[in-house]
């Protein structure tokens, strides 16, 4: 191969945003090759800024999967905007995930509205397209592109690795040229508790439906991590006391749901095997108390 075929080598940091539900977990997932991104039909899932690394020899993408952006109601709302906001600011590439044929409405508007006169260049990705019809798909374009001033749109379905090598082409042309910024064989720089921490709560938000989900946080109190095994003490805590029950069902039935599940997502992702306790607690209104962010790192 000549010097002139040689491709220099591009690395920098590209934000996946958009509202709840657009897909953007689950593409970071697709991209990196594990789950290293909860997903739940349930929005809001994600509360923090996860970053996923694909690493290949020509280049480095390091992806900021933002929260979904959305008009907060309490504390921890507005914490988990904010952290959607602040991680624009440190970006190269703003891709903007939209739901084909999906609503609209104005936490979109104020999103693009954050976005539109940010510098960095941005890709408008239309999401899911492997469920709607590719009219939808073109509707959904046609009414955005001009929203701002995108360089590139692509419709992308992640479950069905749709344009996913296109989007990363696409990626390496707008990254800039630089070294490595992490080692080559990592997939993310989310710490071990975290990481174990979102399986759980992938479960609750999963499982469990209208705002208990949201009302929970999960707590590893601690862990060790031997050659052949895992074991994980964590506590799931709840806003109010009659949602302690909601979380362990009838006779345990739905908190063993929620730790067998996890559990064995634990086991496939660290390739060993895993014993999780998990405790129920009440944590009055801790939504509103700046600690028990402070636990979750908002």
């Amino acid at each position: 191969m000549s010097s002139e075929e040689i491709k220099p080598f591009h690395a920098g940091l590209i934000a996946l945003t958009g509202l709840p539900n657009a897909g953007k977990s689950t593409l970071l997932n697709t991209i990196i090759g594990e789950k290293i991104a909860i997903v739940s039909h349930t929005p809001q899932t994600t509360r923090n800024a996860i970053y996923g690394i694909k690493t290949t020899k020509e280049y480095q993408a390091i992806f900021v999967d933002t929260p979904g952006f959305h008009s907060p109601k309490n504390s921890l709302n507005k914490a988990i905007v904010q952290q959607a906001i602040d991680s624009l600011s440190i970006v190269d590439v703003i891709c903007l995930l939209v739901e084909a044929g999906g609503k609209r409405g104005k936490d979109f508007n104020n999103l693009v509205s954050l976005i539109k006169d940010a510098p960095q260049e941005k890709i408008l990705i239309i999401t899911k397209i492997d469920a709607v019809p590719k009219e939808t798909v073109y509707k959904t374009a046609e009414e955005i592109f001009p929203l701002c001033k995108f360089k590139h749109v692509l419709p992308v379905s992640a479950v069905k690795n749709i344009n996913v090598d296109t989007l990363m082409n696409l990626l390496y042309d707008e990254l800039p040229e630089n070294i490595m910024q992490y080692d080559e064989d990592l997939i993310t720089t989310q710490p071990e508790k975290f990481l174990i921490s979102e399986y759980i709560r992938e479960q609750i938000f999963m499982r469990l439906r209208n705002e208990v989900p949201h009302d929970t946080l999960v707590y590893v109190e601690d862990y060790s991590d031997k050659s052949k095994m895992m074991e994980i003490n964590a506590i799931i805590y709840v806003n109010r006391e009659s949602q302690k029950g909601i979380v362990i069902g009838e006779g345990g039935s739905m908190l063993k749901k929620i730790g067998t599940a996890a559990r064995q997502n634990l086991e496939s992702f660290f390739d060993k095997k895993v014993r999780l306790n998990l405790w129920v607690k009440v944590k009055e209104n801790w939504v509103a108390r700046p600690e028990y962010l402070d636990m979750q790192g908002l």
